[in-house]
């Protein structure tokens, strides 16, 4: 249209979302509803202006998971500002900012009037060093929202939003109050994030028979294999105790939800219980599998090891010998064979004939 102003929204964002801001405006002037959260993309997060909310408010539809009244915000390493206006719109203490904001290298839960919050760990592979590493996770828990934030990015996130949409799409109005709650969305979190970690280990399983495989196979160390049996065993390490102290927090959480649901939901936490003791035993048998393998090498390596040392010494011996054969013949005084034309070879065959029989003498012993 000839003389009309770009609409401040589509300079903002561009015509790409443009049905979607429009919609949000007039569903706010007609509701006067409070949009602290709308979810784009993360790459396209920006400062909005005052049409849709009166401060700055973060763009993020890309991971939204909204049923009914309950808000879904998830954020992957999200920055200060991010962080605040997410505090602030929802009217939270501000306590759970500063620990947001704080790295913390261990499980915790804290129990607000209005919400709970927990800091908790889950592995994550990295492909590229062939490790797991830590993935801090910080879960907002209150009546009608839930919020989760990690330090690295997870596609374990849009699996659990499309589960969830799948399975309340297809039970449509039947589907029951406690799946339609922000402690059913909880539950999926850790449901689906512990089923990834079972299926990790029993790749891992799979690596360590192969490694098992490897090692019996070579007469030799193989410093590369190694390795690759200490990083696994590193791996196993990081997953027990990361694992290890959530048992206790899911104890705390299923008490803590009851004072801000009514509903049954112990079935659900007995389900992870099982699972985290399910992962606690995988996670001790292939321990004690690396171990064996340990110990396999630290036995392969000694007995190379005296082989070795058997090799060196049955060459000092016999070079020895030949010292002192050649440092006798070389004084200078009168010794037999002095005139002989063939001395030489004399005294190499010499040489020769008593390394032949300190290496039988060693064979013999079984030393060599």
């Amino acid at each position: 249209m000839v003389g009309s102003k770009t609409p401040q929204y589509l300079k903002t964002f561009g015509r790409k979302y443009e049905f979607v801001i429009l919609f949000l405006i007039c569903y706010q002037k007609k509701e006067k509803a409070d949009f602290s959260f709308f979810f784009f993309c993360k790459n396209e997060r920006k400062k909005y202006t005052q049409s849709i909310y009166s401060c700055l408010c973060v763009i993020m539809i890309h991971n939204v998971l909204k049923i009914g009244k309950i808000k879904r915000i998830y954020l992957t390493k999200p920055n200060q500002q991010e962080i605040q206006e997410t505090i602030k719109g929802l009217d939270l203490h501000e306590m759970i900012e500063q620990d947001i904001l704080e790295p913390n290298a261990h499980d915790k839960i804290d129990i607000y009037d209005d919400c709970i919050f927990l800091i908790i760990h889950f592995p994550k592979y990295n492909e590229k060093l062939g490790k797991h590493i830590s993935n801090e996770m910080n879960i907002i828990l209150g009546k009608d929202f839930i919020i989760t934030i990690t330090k690295y990015p997870t596609n374990n996130i849009e699996k659990i939003r499309q589960q969830y949409e799948e399975e309340i799409r297809e039970e449509g109005a039947d589907a029951e109050e406690y799946k339609v709650s922000p402690y059913y969305i909880l539950y999926k979190i850790f449901d689906v994030m512990y089923d990834k970690i079972l299926l990790s280990l029993n790749r891992f399983n799979l690596d360590l028979m192969e490694m098992e495989k490897q090692v019996f196979d070579k007469s030799f160390v193989d410093a590369n294999l190694l390795r690759k049996v200490l990083i696994k065993k590193r791996n196993a390490v990081l997953l027990k105790t990361i694992i290890t102290p959530q048992e206790e927090i899911l104890v705390e959480l299923q008490k803590a939800t009851a004072h801000f649901y009514e509903g049954d939901l112990d079935v659900y936490f007995e389900d992870l219980e099982y699972k985290t003791s399910k992962i606690l035993g995988h996670i001790s048998i292939i321990h004690e599998n690396i171990e064996s393998i340990g110990e396999v090498f630290h036995t392969l390596t000694n007995m190379m090891t005296n082989t070795n040392i058997g090799i060196l010494t049955v060459l000092t011996v016999v070079i020895g010998v030949m010292t002192m054969v050649s440092g006798i013949f070389g004084m200078n005084v009168q010794l037999p064979l002095s005139s002989n034309p063939y001395a030489f070879l004399i005294l190499i065959g010499i040489m020769l004939g008593l390394a032949a029989v300190i290496i039988r003498v060693f064979k013999k012993k079984k030393w060599l």
